[in-house]
């Protein structure tokens, strides 16, 4: 993974506010002495945020915890753990009990290199494998590795291009599956983001889009369409969706923003929730909005930072990654849950 931009809708998926650049809290001055003088995650329930929502409970790793993802049968809970701070140092997959309180399991090699899940659609439809990317061998690649144990597959191998934040489809009625990932040549990593898509074997290689910056793309539940943010703007970002063949565009979100960002599909397939912030906002939050567009609800109430949701095939829960503060400037998040609204699931 390479340095966190400055603009929203980071590489490879490491979260990031969608507010877009560094600014300081300034509503919530008064929270943080109290964060200085307890613990991170009480200080946070009991001074920041506004809402239900809950800290997971991960045991035995250390760092900064980001793009929660649970798998289909909602026990356990995959995330990227990097080991300095938010977006810094190396990284690696791990899962871990949904609940919480059991030590985390490394997924993807415990080594120098930064491997990434995308929070929302990381795991095959059966719940026994986990898509990635990483750099341990060489460039941004995609990865596949089963859930309980075994070794990585590398299901890209394009000299020259970057793939990053992969996305996994439900098993369609052919009985196949598709990963559907960001790109960039390896050139210009920061240049314009370009989606592809290809079958879990890695084979049928197709581009969705070209000509504007793509990026974090999910697949629905139906594996009709895939949403993903688009920059529309210079620093200002909006959800959007396409069917899977590249077609069909449309803008979900229009709200002032400077950034709609880290979409992921109900399993209904009606809503999307993805945080954003705003004027009124000096970080971003979560909001629900259906996937046809409208208007948006706001889901968390945190002076800090709530990002990359996921949620879950039951359409109960969403996991998020949270912090008191823009994680961009100092520090670490940590891993929420909190219940969708009743009636958007």
């Amino acid at each position: 993974m390479l340095a966190h931009p400055t603009l929203p809708g980071p590489r490879r998926h490491r979260g990031g506010p969608a507010s877009g650049g560094v600014r300081e809290m300034r509503r919530c001055a008064w929270a943080l002495a109290a964060l200085l003088a307890a613990s991170p995650l009480a200080a946070v329930a009991q001074t920041c945020r506004g809402d239900a929502a809950r800290p997971v409970p991960v045991t035995g790793v250390a760092g900064s915890l980001q793009n929660p993802c649970l798998s289909p049968d909602g026990t356990a809970l995959a995330f990227t753990n990097f080991k300095r701070r938010y977006n810094q140092g190396g990284a690696i997959v791990w899962t871990v009990p949904a609940a919480g309180g059991a030590p985390a399991r490394a997924l993807s090699p415990r080594v120098g290199a930064q491997s990434v899940n995308l929070p929302g659609q990381c795991w095959s439809a059966a719940g026994n494998a986990v898509v990635y990317s990483s750099d341990v061998v060489d460039r941004d690649e995609i990865y596949i590795v089963p859930a309980a144990a075994g070794a990585a597959k590398r299901l890209t191998d394009r000299p020259g291009f970057l793939a990053w934040e992969p996305s996994i489809s439900p098993m369609l009625a052919d009985r196949s599956q598709w990963i559907v990932f960001e790109s960039h040549r390896e050139a210009d990593p920061d240049g314009a983001g370009e989606l592809w898509k290809m079958k879990v074997d890695g084979s049928g290689l197709a581009r969705l889009t070209q000509g504007a910056d793509d990026r974090q793309p999910q697949w629905s539940p139906r594996g009709d369409r895939i949403a993903f943010q688009r920059q529309v703007k210079p620093g200002q970002w909006d959800v959007m969706t396409i069917d899977a063949a590249g077609r069909g565009l449309l803008n979900v979100t229009r709200a002032p923003s400077r950034g709609n960002t880290g979409p992921s599909w109900s399993p209904s397939g009606a809503w999307i929730v993805y945080s954003a912030g705003g004027p009124d906002l000096d970080n971003a939050n979560l909001f629900v909005i259906s996937a046809t567009g409208g208007a948006p609800v706001r889901l968390t109430v945190n002076c800090g930072y709530d990002g990359a949701p996921g949620w879950s095939a039951d359409g109960r829960t969403i996991a998020f990654e949270s912090a008191p503060y823009d994680p961009d400037t100092r520090g670490s998040t940590t891993l929420w849950t909190i219940a969708a609204p009743a009636g958007m699931r």
